[in-house]
């Protein structure tokens, strides 16, 4: 009986072990994530003709970005798309950024 107290008792204490690093490892995915996400939007915001527009971005990380929201142009769709990528630790950019004209937004 001591023996099965004993075993349980460390197995209930390696299982919060176990979970921590599983945690650890999401929570620094999630900072690299972050952190592309906060070096593309930084970029786009210094872009003169950029920093006034709609534009969302996601990252995951692996270093593809995302980009949605609207924008006057497709100059514009374009631009969005080289800062984004200039950015150091971006790989891939999906833009799905929608022209905004007086009709209503059409896709790129």
């Amino acid at each position: 009986m001591r023996l099965c107290t004993y075993s349980l008792l460390m197995l209930a204490l390696s299982l919060p072990l176990h979970g921590h690093a599983e945690d650890s490892a999401s929570l620094t995915t999630y900072a690299e994530e972050s952190a592309t996400t906060g070096k593309v939007k930084a970029a786009l915001a210094r872009d003169q003709v950029l920093a006034a527009l709609d534009i969302k971005v996601r990252s995951d990380d692996l270093g593809a970005v995302h980009l949605s929201g609207t924008a006057r142009s497709q100059a514009e769709v374009s631009q969005a798309t080289l800062v984004a990528r200039s950015v150091s630790g971006v790989v891939s950019v999906q833009n799905d950024i929608v022209i905004d004209s007086p009709d209503g937004p059409k896709r790129k």
